[in-house]
């Protein structure tokens, strides 16, 4: 497994932590330090765990230092975790379970709960793609159906797809799970099995803009790759870049609920409101499908479920 660190001395030690306290004992854990200028890195090599390895690279980006890990995965499956992120006990066995049990599964993630700075857990993130429009999505560039920190895939699919894009950090998750899809199917356990951290340093929190103009780019060349057609150049569409009034009203949703989120997740409840009503205002539509989309998963739905749900291909 793989953690990109940089500059995240304050939460790394917890990470490791939750890795090593996996029921799945079997790990090759490789924390890439991506030039940080703090202490991260030295209380990663003071673990005392011969499980855990750190290489140290220059600074190039959280796609670098994943893909860097990638090339020095040993195992036959490789997941990845953000430094600010947590897993719980039964993550990886649950996840390396439903790769065993269907070849043609790819790529699983789960269902993880929000995490604020002081460690308070609210809503969930993550989603159902089983059914064949989510599986378009996902390969139109449309749909990540969970975090990043949640994900467990086949390291040979991973490779041939061509790992991440450095060149699109922020959403390199995204353009990477397009091209996943393609090779196989998608699995999401519908439980939560990990935490999120949310906080108003993320990219998407500070340039809100310029993430979704990426986000339209990588749907762009997603199509054009499920077309035949030639790749666009990432310079030649943002100097080209337009929106249309309902994206500009669906950007000002998707501002204003994340907004709210960090809201409640900082007890301002009344400017949440006042922030869920505004996104309510822009689009209607998507604001009620990210709130039905937070709300805890409940044992009835669990049991629904089945505890997975397999993306159809």
């Amino acid at each position: 497994m793989i953690i990109p660190l940089y500059n995240t001395e304050k939460y790394i030690g917890a990470c490791l932590a939750s890795v090593l306290a996996q029921t799945h004992r079997e790990l090759d854990v490789i924390v890439v330090d991506d030039g940080s200028t703090d202490g991260g890195a030295a209380i990663a090599e003071r673990v005392a765990d011969e499980r855990v390895r750190v290489e140290r690279i220059a600074n190039g980006g959280v796609g670098a230092a994943r893909n860097r890990g990638l090339a020095l995965a040993r195992g036959e499956a490789v997941a990845f975790l953000d430094a600010d992120d947590l897993w719980y006990p039964e993550k990886l066995a649950e996840q390396i379970g439903v790769l065993r049990g269907d070849h043609e599964v790819v790529a699983v993630g789960a269902v993880f709960q929000y995490l604020s700075e002081n460690g308070r857990r609210f809503g969930r993130a993550g989603q159902d793609a089983r059914d064949a429009a989510s599986q378009e999505r996902m390969r139109r560039g449309g749909l990540m159906p969970f975090p990043i920190s949640s994900l467990v895939a086949r390291t040979d699919a991973v490779r041939a797809a061509g790992g991440f894009d450095e060149s699109l950090p922020p959403v390199a998750d995204l353009d990477l799970m397009a091209r996943l899809a393609l090779a196989g199917r998608v699995a999401t356990v519908m439980r939560p099995l990990g935490a999120y951290r949310v906080h108003g340093a993320s990219m998407s929190a500070r340039e809100p803009a310029e993430m979704m103009m990426l986000v339209r780019f990588v749907e762009e060349r997603a199509v054009a790759r499920l077309e035949g057609r030639p790749a666009p150049v990432l310079e030649s569409f943002v100097s080209s870049y337009r929106l249309t009034r309902a994206q500009r009203r669906r950007d000002r949703a998707a501002r204003r609920f994340r907004e709210a989120g960090l809201a409640v997740m900082e007890r301002r409840y009344v400017r949440a409101a006042v922030l869920c009503a505004a996104a309510l205002v822009a689009r209607p539509s998507y604001t009620l499908r990210r709130i039905a989309m937070r709300l805890p998963v409940g044992r009835t739905a669990t049991v629904a479920h089945n505890r997975l749900a397999v993306g159809d291909s």
